[in-house]
């Protein structure tokens, strides 16, 4: 692995020693030495040089002039208590970030997010294969969507260097910059991060999906060429709350872990509103999900975030009886066994689509009753001109919202709730 230039004069940022550089998981091994002293960026901010003594609030921007042994530079914490993939710990000038990688890996990857101006802690012990990260990071590029709504929650949209696809883009505060011009594309055609303007825009922060078996190999050749680089995984969390709590993932690269407490409290008292309400209604009726593709019908595991929504929404999801987070690769008859009487099928067909539609494509899905009544639902009524889909970008964040629609679905008397994500896939003409 080739070790990074020295900065440029001006560039403000620190680039990281070898021996921390280096090793993101189990990519690389190397001996290394003991890390410097971190020189500052740009004009620090008042929030970060106020005397020691009076640090209370975490600083969002610039870096500390003078650090004083004994002194909390995080004042402001946050704990993961719905998120199960995601840890933090924190020292006086530097917080340990552990993730855990999808596929049930058991060792994490490791994160030290050191406050801009402080020192590093050796690379030892633990921290030894950490990848070391200078926060408040100012410019980030995040080429997933999931994570974009965590800046608009955070009032940190401004320090979105770039995103992936811009036409993908839903939320509207990030989709009025893309339109605008003043976020750019890092995405190539295919979709694929585009590595060489990425490491040319030199941000402070790249965050990618977690998705894949290269990942950590691509995350690798970022961190090789001097671009400090995150994975999200929130999609291997069993709970919606569990995904809206990864805002605080972002939060922590920010220094923005107030905003996040507040932004996600709110959300979370809502969701349990929205639940309680469902909880008292008097039916619960049984859902399924999805629709074969390619001759596999691919159903969310019993123990899923999907299912786990739909018990919190009042209903009673008819594969509740498998342990897995991960979709089952199932039969067409397999499924119709189980869910041919089931009461909503839902995340079938499209809002612009129709059950006529459906059923030229399989005419075997007549024998489901909820078809026959009409209880079909697709997830794609928030689709922009680009084809972003706000179910893979919003109802993330926003948990409770999400659980409105399928409360709104399977209870459509429980609340005064005007669907977000969700909508009737349309009769047709022949029906």
């Amino acid at each position: 692995m080739a070790v990074p230039a020295p900065p440029t004069a001006g560039s403000g940022r620190r680039l990281l020693p070898i021996a921390l550089l280096c090793a993101v998981l189990t990519l690389s091994a190397c001996a290394g030495s003991t890390p410097t002293a971190a020189p500052t960026r740009d004009t620090p901010t008042a929030s970060a040089t106020e005397p020691a003594e009076t640090v209370t609030a975490n600083a969002t921007d610039g870096c500390v002039d003078e650090v004083r042994a004994g002194v909390d530079y995080f004042p402001d914490k946050v704990t993961f208590e719905h998120a199960t993939g995601v840890t933090v710990t924190y020292a006086d000038t530097y917080k340990v970030v552990e993730v855990t990688p999808a596929g049930g890996s058991d060792r994490p990857i490791r994160y030290v997010l050191v406050q801009c101006g402080t020192e590093p802690p050796p690379a030892e012990g633990k921290l030894a294969d950490a990848q070391v990260i200078e926060v408040p990071a100012a410019e980030v590029i995040s080429m997933t969507t999931t994570n974009l709504p965590h800046f608009d929650e955070l009032g940190a949209v401004d320090t979105l260097q770039g995103v992936g696809t811009g036409s993908f883009v839903s939320t509207p505060s990030v989709a009025a910059r893309v339109a605008e011009g003043t976020l750019d594309d890092f995405a190539t055609v295919e979709g694929q991060p585009d590595t060489e303007r990425i490491i040319g825009a030199d941000p402070d922060l790249l965050i990618i999906d977690g998705f894949g078996d290269t990942v950590l190999d691509d995350v690798g050749r970022f961190v090789d060429a001097g671009v400090p680089t995150a994975i999200n995984v929130d999609f291997t969390e069993p709970e919606l709350l569990g995904r809206a709590e990864w805002l605080k993932f972002t939060a922590l690269f920010l220094n923005a872990e107030a905003a996040a407490n507040a932004a996600f409290d709110e959300i979370a008292s809502a969701y349990a509103e929205v639940a309680a309400a469902a909880a008292g209604a008097p039916e619960r009726p049984t859902v399924f999900a999805n629709q074969p593709f390619e001759g596999t019908w691919f159903m969310p595991g019993g123990a899923s975030y999907f299912a786990n929504a739909v018990a919190d929404a009042g209903g009673d999801y008819v594969f509740d009886d498998d342990d897995s987070t991960a979709a089952l690769e199932l039969d067409f008859e397999t499924v119709l066994d189980r869910a041919g009487d089931a009461d909503v099928w839902l995340q079938a067909g499209s809002v612009a689509g129709t059950l006529d539609d459906l059923l030229a494509a399989d005419e075997r899905f007549d024998e489901f009753k909820a078809f026959r009544d009409g209880q079909v639902w697709a997830y794609d009524l928030a689709t922009n001109p680009g084809g972003g889909n706000a179910v893979f970008e919003t109802a993330y964040t926003r948990a409770d919202l999400f659980l409105s629609d399928l409360v709104e679905i399977l209870h459509p008397d429980v609340l005064d709730h005007e669907l977000r994500f969700f909508g009737r896939v349309p009769a047709g003409e022949g029906r």
